[in-house]
Formats: structure tokens, sequence, C-alpha cells
């Protein structure tokens, strides 16, 4: 039995805060909190390395296509740094979190921003998006439209939307300059779809990517289709950046060697 996953999860949620002036004010000052300490979380201990790079690749006035948005920690982020004149593509198709994007950019205005709720893929159509499940409560992160290797209660299901960067692009007359991709384990098809813009405009690319959700073959795959259409790829260890050709699996991506790594960076 499939289980509902648009209901609202805990923090996640802007009803219920009231619709006077005041209250509009404090909600705005508090999501503005929340979403700093979100940002301060990935910039000073969870992804040091990542979101230097951001922060030193993301210029004002370019066109950023973050792929798994989530709960927009990123998203603030990238806004820094894109500024006024700049484009920002929110892809999350998460219902619950998708709803709460959109209601972050109502009342932060944040008027350069689209929150999209397709997720992408290496085709335009529909999908079946698995969310953890987790003792009676809905778990956002970790969804996936794959069958992950994953072994979470993934019976929480919902029909979603499936679109490509190519076909996106094409259709909004867009050539994104930085694309920041978290997928639970869909890299490939991501990129897949993308090979147009990929191979015409080479947007720089930061992503996750982890054998422990599809392999190490997928994840491979990953790598090499990037190389063969004229990337170098970087991987993230301590906030340091290193080639790619001195990527271990067993090394690199074992829980248990105290250095692991799902960071990747590829640029041209």
């Amino acid at each position: 039995m499939q289980k509902n996953t648009t209901s609202t999860i805990t923090g996640y949620s802007l009803q219920g805060q009231g619709s006077s002036p005041l209250s509009l004010v404090a909600k705005k000052s508090l999501e503005k909190i929340k979403l700093q300490l979100r940002a301060n979380k990935y910039q000073y201990k969870e992804d040091r390395g990542g979101v230097a790079y951001l922060l030193h690749n993301v210029k004002e006035g370019d066109t950023v296509l973050d792929i798994g948005a989530h709960k927009g920690g990123y998203l603030y982020l990238l806004l820094q740094q894109v500024g006024k004149t700049g484009i920002i593509c929110a892809f999350e198709p998460q219902t619950v979190l998708n709803n709460y994007l959109t209601k972050l950019k109502q009342i932060l205005h944040w008027d350069n921003v689209r929150i999209e709720p397709s997720a992408v893929s290496d085709s335009s159509g529909r999908a079946l998006l698995c969310v953890p499940f987790n003792h009676g409560r809905n778990s956002s992160p970790c969804a996936t439209i794959i069958e992950s290797h994953m072994a979470f209660d993934f019976s929480s299901k919902e029909e979603v939307a499936t679109v490509t960067i190519d076909d996106y692009c094409n259709k909004h007359q867009l050539v994104p300059d930085f694309l920041k991709v978290d997928v639970e384990g869909n890299e490939l098809a991501v990129f897949r779809g993308a090979k147009e813009i990929l191979a015409k405009h080479h947007p720089k690319l930061l992503f996750e990517s982890e054998v422990r959700f599809v392999g190490e073959q997928r994840v491979s795959e990953t790598f090499a289709f990037l190389q063969n259409l004229g990337y170098n790829g970087y991987f993230i260890i301590d906030a340091v950046t290193r080639p790619i050709g001195e990527f271990s699996f067993a090394k690199h991506q074992n829980p248990s060697s105290g250095t692991y790594c799902n960071n990747f960076i590829f640029e041209q």
C-alpha cells in the first residue's frame, strides 16, 4: 500500500502563521534565519569544498540550474552570487518541498527564481518518485526516481513529471553557466538529458555521486560520459580538490575509511 507523501513534513510548512503585516514580517525574518543556518551548515561543516567552489565560480548575472533543490540551502547561497540580474531554476519534484520553496519565493520575493516541480532525467514524461518512509514520518532526503541500492522503505511514492535539461533550456531559451546536481543516483540520466547543453555551452558542474546508491559501474559511467564531452573531473576530499584520476572507491567512498567523498566537480 502506498503512503501519501503530500502531507506536511515538520519544519517545511509556512501555513498557519497569520497574514497580518506584522506576522508577514516575522515570517520573512524567520525564514531568512532558517535559510542562513542551512547555508552555514553546508558552507562551514558538511560541504566546505563544494560551497567554496560554488562561491568562487558562480558570478553575478549567471544562469544556474539547482537540480534537486530540497529545502533551499544551496539555493540561498546561489542567490547571493547571481544577484538581481541572474536566473536560478530550482527543480524539486517532492510535492511538500516544492510547495515550501514556492512559498519561500513568494514571501522573500525571489523574482529571478523559477521553482520547477519536475524531476530531471534523460527523457521528458512521467516517473515514480520513491521517498524514504521511516517510523510513520515522510523523510525527504534520498528521494529518488531510480532503483536505489539503499535499504530504505520506499513504499511511499508519488508520480511526478520528468524533464530533460536540453528540452527545458531550449523551451525557455536558457544558456546555463552552472549546474548543481543532487539527485540521489540519477546523475548519469541528468547529464545524458543535458548532452546538447554540455557539449555546446560547457557549464560548470558540481554534483553528488555515490556507489552506495547505484554501484561502482554506474558512477564510473557518469565520469566517463562527462570526460567524453571534454570535461575534466575532480573530487573534493577534506575541502581539497584533487584530480578524478586519483579517486578510489575503496579509499574515498568507504564509510570506515574516515575520508568519505561524494562531491565532484567537472569543468572545461
